[in-house]
């Protein structure tokens, strides 16, 4: 059960709190020093979609690693994707290595975490944003120590790792914290009772990602499967099967969309298994992602967990079926608009794509990621940030 601090989405039928034009002057800083550099996570994409749909009510501002929003202002430091150059040297890599698996994340959230606190000390915000897990919450923490100012924070990390970074985040203490999930909520009440949570997914913008209009060309055979993920061999998105499973059928491509670092190692994969007309690796800047969904047949992201997975719902709202790992949070979001299955299983893999490339699943695609349109999301996230900046000024 909820503990009675937890909240849930807010639904069609509430009529929303409508701020006023003294609360249209409260500021909003949103944080993710990635977002406009790396284009193949969904926190950085999440932090430019919601900076855009809270500006129609609060003065946003996005740390952000490059220009990627009216709203961008430079976070400082060295986004995750330059980081993995400076891991190119040996000694850099052996040192950072010898704490983290994802050093590259831990050089962004280190050399970030000084110029976005001077950034909100020098011009206070009325709430912090942090869309970056642990360095971006342990920066905003060190901000409200100094000022007070309150933080809201999102656990995009889910349940994976047995809960252990979520946990984590926990520990921060962040004025409120959104879940996507009951089971989210339950976690954390064992872990802080008394920590304010809200249940709402992540949105959609389904006038931007639709099935019709402009598509990307790349040449490749038709029909074609999308994949978007980091490309990394030791994280959670398991790439390598995707490209395993379309090896297996006579027909088809592969196009994976991201970036990471070993991208060579995948690259030459693809090629080996698939060759140049059946696989591609590229990045493209999220304006374009529509015309990249739009460019396929099907949507493929077999990674062993997801907290949430916002390219399974981009992919959908471009009419694509989706094929990936049987577990609770996908058939959530998948339902009836794509094939679940034991991906590991690389026949099962295979059968499973052929299947969904067999039919139209257009409609029922496009129905099923409504349920996640942004235009509801935003709604909730605008009247709990009201909720939480009134708080903030009584106390």
């Amino acid at each position: 059960m909820m503990n009675s601090m937890t909240q849930k989405l807010l639904t069609c039928d509430v009529k929303p709190h409508i701020p006023t034009k003294t609360e249209r002057s409260y500021r909003v800083v949103i944080v993710h020093p990635s977002a406009g550099v790396n284009w193949s996570g969904g926190t950085e994409t999440f932090a430019i979609e919601l900076s855009d749909h809270l500006s129609s009510y609060f003065e946003v501002e996005l740390l952000a690693g490059a220009p990627c929003s009216s709203f961008y202002y430079p976070a400082g430091g060295i986004p995750r994707t330059k980081a993995r150059h400076l891991l190119g040297n040996p000694l850099v890599n052996s040192v950072f290595r010898s704490f983290s698996t994802h050093p590259d994340i831990v050089i962004e959230h280190l050399s970030s975490f000084l110029p976005c606190a001077m950034r909100l000390l020098r011009k206070p915000a009325d709430l912090i944003f942090p869309c970056n897990d642990y360095g971006g919450l342990a920066m905003a923490a060190f901000v409200r120590g100094l000022i007070g100012t309150p933080i809201l924070f999102k656990a995009d990390t889910g349940l994976t790792g047995d809960g252990k970074s979520l946990a984590r985040s926990v520990r921060f203490r962040p004025n409120h914290l959104v879940v996507f999930s009951e089971t989210m909520a339950d976690f954390v009440d064992k872990q802080r009772p008394n920590q304010p949570v809200t249940i709402i997914p992540n949105g959609v913008n389904i006038d931007q990602f639709k099935p019709e209009g402009n598509q990307i060309n790349l040449g490749l055979n038709k029909p074609i499967v999308l994949c978007v993920a980091s490309l990394n061999r030791n994280d959670h998105k398991r790439v390598e099967l995707a490209i395993r499973a379309i090896a297996k059928l006579p027909y088809g491509s592969l196009l994976i969309c991201g970036d990471g670092p070993e991208r060579a190692y995948f690259q030459a994969l693809g090629e080996e298994l698939l060759g140049a007309n059946r696989f591609a690796i590229q990045t493209f800047p999220f304006n374009q992602m529509p015309e990249v969904y739009r460019c396929a047949d099907a949507f493929t992201l077999p990674s062993i967990d997801e907290p949430f997975g916002q390219a399974y719902i981009q992919a959908m709202a471009c009419g694509l079926p989706v094929v990936a790992t049987d577990d609770d949070i996908r058939r959530y979001l998948i339902a009836d608009s794509g094939i679940l299955c034991d991906v590991t299983n690389l026949d099962a893999y295979a059968e499973a794509i052929a299947q969904v490339l067999s039919k139209d699943w257009k409609t029922k695609a496009r129905q099923n990621a409504m349920r996640f349109s942004w235009d509801m999301v935003a709604l909730s996230y605008r009247d709990l940030i009201m909720q939480m900046i009134s708080q903030s000024r009584k106390d």
